[in-house]
């Protein structure tokens, strides 16, 4: 991966050389193009970084932060829109144009944002070199890390770019006014210095430039210690320490990992997170409403079956020597046998008496059990008298009727099983002057 450095908006590029662990400076994105895309015959160094993916290390200067005392559960409660808000009175960009990253520490949550034109902008960039962004990252995660904690050492950098300081793994900033910085770091003790890449350039050859070519008027007259004389003046002053390191800004391992890379996939901005979770949510819908239909599907047949069986057996036990038959609808092979006739069953010729005479007394009748010798049926009636009534009626009519198994139910209603044993003399000469009727619904 090749990484690269953008000091300034418009500032010159500054490519990484990994063998020589030094930075080389080009005027913009044509010449890294030429340079390190389409070499034509510079070294080998050069072309072994040729088409591969691009870490762009951003000016600090654009990115925003805040610090907030919300716990990580409280942000996610807040929802991205809202973590957006919290930038409203330092962007002056649109918020809803703002990507933004959380940190999360053991007694703080810090928030870091970017415009989206900026990072839109740095792809156009790349593109135009033949190069692809994965990594975006702010340059002060090109300084070391401070040892000591609580603000009381920083880490800082200077070059006619940019001024950049580095307080924290996380934290981090670029600086326009010094003495501001100071005030607001009142532990702040030592101050440690890292050279500027322009003092340690590395040529398009791949050698080390001499220092005798380096304007030493210039050095000298402006920066000691690694800083600027007016920036060693302002540390003496302020009486820190100021400690200048041998080593340059160096890019981090494994940027693409790195919590406050803004790069976004763009396989993953194709779907906002609210439709992606409305999709879930449908397809979690439809499942439960397919298995539901399976299940409600597997009860009917179950019952359609279990249905069709009783209906058989019923039949069969009323004519022995017939079976039903399934391709026939029941109520066609009914039909010519609940007709008058001499033919007609001596069950059949009882329970067209005992029909009308459930229709006459307003009661309810149900579970209808035939017997070649007798028939028995549920009546549910207002009080028991109905029930004794009821049964004393059958009996007057010629029917040897029982009233059994009479209960109450909460609604203050009794039901009682009535029997009816059937003579076949006495039915015979009833059913000559009853004339036939179809099985009542209610009985």
């Amino acid at each position: 991966m090749l990484q690269v450095w953008l000091r300034a908006q418009h500032s010159s590029l500054a490519v990484w050389q990994v063998e020589t662990g030094q930075w080389h400076i080009v005027d913009g994105w044509q010449q890294l193009h030429d340079t390190y895309v389409n070499s034509n015959g510079i070294n080998s160094s050069h072309r072994a970084n040729s088409n591969k993916a691009l870490c762009l290390y951003f000016p600090t200067s654009h990115m925003l932060q805040v610090d907030t005392q919300l716990t990580s559960a409280q942000l996610k409660q807040l929802g991205s829109t809202g973590r957006q808000y919290l930038f409203e009175e330092t962007s002056l960009t649109p918020i809803e144009q703002l990507s933004v990253k959380q940190i999360n520490q053991t007694n703080a949550s810090y928030l870091y944002a970017l415009a989206q034109n900026d990072i839109e902008t740095w792809q156009q960039g790349a593109a135009l070199a033949g190069l692809k962004v994965s990594a975006l990252l702010p340059d002060f995660l090109l300084l070391p890390t401070p040892e000591e904690g609580a603000g009381q050492q920083v880490a800082l950098y200077q070059d006619p770019d940019t001024t950049l300081v580095r307080q924290a793994e996380y934290q981090g900033l670029a600086v326009s006014y010094l003495p501001l910085l100071f005030e607001r770091l009142p532990q702040l003790s030592e101050v440690c210095s890292l050279p500027a890449i322009s003092d340690t350039t590395h040529d398009i050859s791949g050698e080390t430039a001499d220092s005798n070519h380096i304007d030493s008027n210039y050095i000298d007259s402006n920066y000691i210690n690694n800083v600027t004389a007016e920036t060693a003046t302002l540390i003496s002053d302020q009486q820190l320490l100021l400690t200048p390191l041998a080593i340059s800004p160096k890019p981090i391992d494994y940027p693409e990992r790195h919590t406050l890379n803004f790069f976004v996939k763009t396989s993953d901005t194709k779907l906002s997170p609210y439709l992606r979770i409305t999709l879930m949510v449908t397809l979690s819908a439809l499942v439960l409403q397919m298995a539901a239909d399976g299940l409600q599907w597997y009860r009917y047949d179950a019952a359609t079956s279990a249905t069709e069986q009783a209906i058989a057996t019923q039949y069969q036990s009323w004519f022995v020597d017939e079976r039903l038959n399934p391709r026939t609808g029941l109520e066609a092979q009914m039909r010519d046998k609940l007709r008058t006739g001499t033919q007609i069953s001596p069950s059949m010729a009882a329970l067209a008496r005992i029909s009308p005479l459930i229709k006459q007394s307003s009661l309810q009748a149900q579970a209808l059990t035939v017997q070649p010798t007798s028939l028995s049926f549920t009546i549910i009636a207002p009080d028991r008298d109905s029930l004794d009534k009821f049964a004393n009626t059958l009996n007057e009519q010629g029917l040897s009727a029982s009233l059994q198994r009479v209960n109450s139910s909460e609604q203050g209603q009794f039901s009682g099983q009535i029997t009816v044993n059937i003579a076949d003399n006495a039915v015979n000469e009833a059913a000559n002057n009853q004339p036939a009727a179809r099985l009542s619904a209610d009985s």
